[in-house]
């Protein structure tokens, strides 16, 4: 196994299951240090467990910190920072996802979304770049391909993942020089739970929402095999991992031409 990321020390909010403990299992393979953050301590614990039964990695903490709570975040931060030598990677995982009609959506739909997947996100880069800066590190937001296109039932979490993926350009714009910044954007992601996650949400909106990525006709993505795309992403200083690759030639065809991707989009709703 390669030693590009041995004892590097890597700090990944929502670790505690589905994506995050993906990556820090990966990460762990590959020797690093991994750090969890995440709201529930036995999750936490149980996620720390499972990387270390096979891990090359000797070092698995977790840390509780709701990273929503501007206040308590401020003063949490500072502990962590005092437990770690160094911050070498920060991974933005912790996320939310939503489904809903548009015409009847809630204002509090954007703002909860907002804070979840924006604003706390934007709360861990700022408190992390100064670490990052010094070890010339990586920092990773986990977007979607809804952080570049729209999409059927999703309004809420597509707007605050495009936010986010303004945000991370902006990081690559005039974010320190020595930080690496790489945006993650996947399909829909394996889980066993997609359909009773949104059960409650989508009684009146039809089967297409139910499904992962609502109905999006784009393969599951098993998220241990993109994990490993992200750490190789992350070696490799790309600015950007779409997944799957080809979903890139509708946003070029949606940049270029806004009314012919829309209606692409549209039509494949439809199917």
């Amino acid at each position: 196994m390669p030693t590009f990321w041995k004892e590097k020390t890597v700090v990944i909010t929502g670790g505690s299951r589905g994506l995050g403990l993906a990556i820090g299992k990966a990460f762990a393979a590959h020797s690093a240090n991994v750090v969890l953050i995440g709201r529930d301590v036995e999750r936490l614990e149980s996620a720390r467990s499972e990387i270390l039964d096979d891990a090359l990695s000797q070092r698995v903490d977790t840390f509780c910190l709701d990273i929503t709570d501007e206040a308590v975040f401020e003063q949490r931060f500072e502990q962590l920072i005092e437990t770690l030598e160094t911050v070498d990677v920060w991974v933005n995982c912790a996320g939310k996802s939503i489904r809903c009609d548009l015409e009847t959506s809630l204002l509090g739909d954007y703002r909860e979304l907002m804070e979840i997947n924006f604003f706390a996100a934007v709360r861990c880069s700022l408190a992390a770049l100064p670490l990052l800066k010094r070890s010339r590190g990586h920092l990773i937001n986990i977007g979607s391909l809804s952080s570049k296109t729209a999409w059927p039932y999703v309004a809420p979490y597509a707007t605050s993942k495009h936010a986010l993926s303004a945000f991370t350009q902006q990081l690559r714009i005039e974010g320190p020089s020595e930080v690496h910044y790489l945006q993650v954007c996947p399909g829909p992601i394996s889980r066993d739970d997609t359909v009773d996650r949104y059960r409650e949400q989508t009684a009146q909106l039809g089967e297409a929402a139910k499904q992962a990525g609502a109905g999006a006709p784009v393969g599951k993505i098993a998220p241990d095999q993109l994990a490993e795309k992200i750490v190789r992403a992350c070696q490799k200083r790309s600015v950007e991992l779409v997944v799957p690759w080809h979903s890139r030639l509708l946003f070029s065809i949606s940049q270029l031409f806004p009314r012919l991707g829309d209606w692409i989009l549209k039509r494949l709703s439809r199917k």
